[in-house]
């Protein structure tokens, strides 16, 4: 009798165990299927890439957003949406190097938005324009500063969170690729030298973006595609986010010295930043590239007159990732395995340096 109810017993666990792990399972795939019908991408684009690459699509002219102002969560705007329109409709760019955010709505119609004003709290919005493409229709927002987006689409409204990053990460870094403007594309098999150094730059910052994955600190570059960005351009997103850390990422040439080579950092050594500042940034980013490419690190050069350094008000550094006057250097920098090592020990560097600013952020609490 006692073996009987001890077998029944264990049978009635194992079922409640089946019964329940299929029940978590359910719930969680209820919980990713529900996220992924509500939450839309926002992903990060720089300039003329992403939405503009429209060559061969019809654009109309540009038409005026009506924005209308109304009570509700601070920071949130509502676009309102034809129906039948899915999150997989939607695709949605932060554009902080011009401080805006664009949406396309495949299978909308700006004749749509004449009679459906975008409303909530606009306050941060400069302007929004409307403008057809060729299977839906594009919305700009022109936008008072950089801000960080969450948007979740719930019948037939897309609702627009507006953040300060401040409010969503403990740390910002802006990684300036240096130049753009050239030819050179990922793609060529072969890159003139006069262009390796942008090219090499780019892929390097490209790659860490690729990898960043430090818990609390958001990642912004200057650029993501080979453009040219003013100088003033780049300074001004590292000021208008108030960056913690700002590292430039250059190569260099000494044609009168072609033997030279190696990694080189460069800071500002016009002021001193107490506790963790532009050379002990400098330091970190220079010793950990050299580390991860084997290569030599040259040390440590204060930066130009005319370099973009000594506009920064933030810990800020150069880093040049070898010469391209050096036939053996050049060579290394046009592999992509050597770029890797490259970016491998820069992202080292910044966990590094963001590890050293959250300690001191302890000690002066």
């Amino acid at each position: 009798m006692g073996q009987r109810d001890e077998n029944a017993e264990k049978k009635n666990m194992r079922l409640s165990l089946f019964l329940w792990t299929g029940l978590c399972g359910f719930c969680m795939a209820l919980m990713l299927w529900y996220a992924s019908e509500k939450t839309i991408v926002i992903a990060d684009v720089s300039h003329e890439a992403g939405l503009s690459a429209g060559a061969g699509q019809r654009q109309d002219a540009v038409r005026g957003l009506v924005l209308q102002s109304r009570t509700g969560p601070a920071g949130n705007f509502y676009v309102s949406l034809p129906d039948g329109v899915k999150p997989e409709n939607v695709v949605m760019e932060n554009r902080y190097m011009t401080r805006e955010l664009w949406i396309y709505i495949q299978g909308g119609q700006e004749e749509f938005y004449e009679n459906h004003p975008v409303y909530g709290d606009v306050g941060g919005i400069l302007a929004g324009s409307s403008q057809t493409r060729e299977d839906g229709v594009l919305l700009k927002f022109e936008m008072a500063q950089v801000q960080e987006y969450r948007s979740t689409l719930e019948k037939n409204l897309l609702t627009v969170a507006c953040y300060d990053p401040r409010e969503l990460y403990r740390f910002l870094v802006v990684l300036d690729p240096a130049g753009g403007g050239q030819e050179a594309s990922a793609g060529e098999t072969e890159v003139r030298q006069d262009s390796l150094g942008d090219f090499a730059a780019l892929e390097v910052a490209k790659q860490i973006q690729r990898d960043f994955s430090v818990p609390g600190v958001r990642l912004y570059l200057t650029r993501t595609e080979d453009r040219a960005v003013e100088e003033g351009a780049r300074a001004a997103l590292a000021e208008a986010v108030d960056a913690d850390l700002y590292i430039r990422i250059s190569a260099q040439q000494d044609e009168a010295h072609p033997e030279l080579y190696g990694i080189e950092g460069f800071y500002n050594d016009d002021y001193f930043i107490p506790g963790f500042g532009n050379v002990d940034l400098a330091d970190i980013v220079t010793r950990q590239a050299a580390i991860a490419a084997s290569n030599r690190a040259v040390g440590l050069t204060p930066a130009r007159e005319d370099s973009i350094l000594r506009q920064l008000s933030m810990a800020a550094m150069e880093v040049s990732v070898g010469y391209l006057s050096n036939s053996q250097e050049k060579a290394l920098l046009e592999q992509e395995s050597y770029r890797q090592k490259l970016a491998e020990g820069i992202l080292q560097a910044l966990e590094e340096a963001c590890g050293r600013l959250g300690q001191l952020g302890e000690e002066q609490e």
